[in-house]
Parts: structure tokens; C-alpha cells; sequence
């Protein structure tokens, strides 16, 4: 269901924190938009990034801050949907990231699911993974 204008530019305000808190590196401007609910989950790239709880999710953007120069995040092909309190959004998801001198460009996908709480929305759930490489186009297994 596609959201109203009002939601879709509240959505879109709630992304576009994420982004620039990000790239400031910015811990509390992140956390600010983040359900405070220990059954928040936020799922990443790596095999051990599936956060459970405010506590986790602080620790893995910490992770991500120490671990990288800089960071630039840009969305393409944002889709936000919504039914009352509740949106969600999918979106191709690009990471520039500056470690030790190089820059990684991860072109990824993310899913997240909003709820608005006292006129506020936050993220309750997270997902961003990368597409295999080693599948071909067409193909519905790597090989």
C-alpha cells in the first residue's frame, strides 16, 4: 500500500537522518531514531551482524564508526509503503566507505520497517545484505 505524501516526506526525513548521522558518525543522532524495544533487530553484511535490542545495535554502529575512515550512504529506487502506524521501505542501498586508505563501494539492498510512536517514527527493524556476486544474472543459485 503506498504511503501518503505526509508519511512518504516523514519516511523520507527519518532516511535522511540516518544518512547524514552516518556519515558525522554521529551515535546519538542514530540511536534517536531507533525503537528502544529489545525485539528492534538490525541485520547486516556480516555473518555476525544480526542486532538484537538497542544495546547490540549501538555496538554494531560503534563497530562500523571505529572501523572506517568515513562513511557515505545514498539511496536509489526508494519504495516507502504504510498502513497506519506502520511503514516500510525498500531501497538499493549504496555504502562508500573509507578503510586504511581505500575506498569500498558496497552496492547493496536494505528493508526497514517504521512505527510511529507519539507522533515520532522509528525504525523497529533493519535489514541491509549484498547481493551474491557469484550468481549470474538469470540464475536463482550461485554456482
Amino acid at each position: 500500500m503506498q504511503s501518503d505524501a505526509e508519511t512518504k516526506n516523514e519516511i523520507m526525513n527519518v532516511l535522511e537522518k540516518y544518512m547524514g548521522a552516518y556519515a558525522k558518525k554521529n551515535l546519538d543522532s542514530l540511536m534517536d531514531i531507533v525503537s528502544k524495544d529489545e525485539d528492534t533487530i538490525f541485520i547486516g553484511t556480516g555473518y555476525d551482524e544480526w542486532a538484537h535490542g538497542p544495546k547490540e545495535i549501538k555496538k554494531g554502529f560503534q563497530r562500523d564508526f571505529s572501523q572506517a575512515d568515513s562513511i557515505k550512504i545514498e539511496f536509489h529506487k526508494l519504495s516507502i509503503s504504510a498502513a497506519g502506524e506502520v511503514a516500510w521501505t525498500t531501497t538499493k542501498m549504496t555504502m562508500k566507505v573509507l578503510v586504511d586508505g581505500d575506498e569500498l563501494i558496497l552496492d547493496g539492498r536494505l528493508s526497514a520497517v517504521f512505527e510511529k510512536r507519539n507522533d515520532k517514527w522509528v525504525i523497529v527493524q533493519l535489514h541491509y545484505s549484498l547481493p551474491v556476486k557469484e550468481q549470474e544474472k538469470g540464475q536463482s543459485y550461485p554456482q
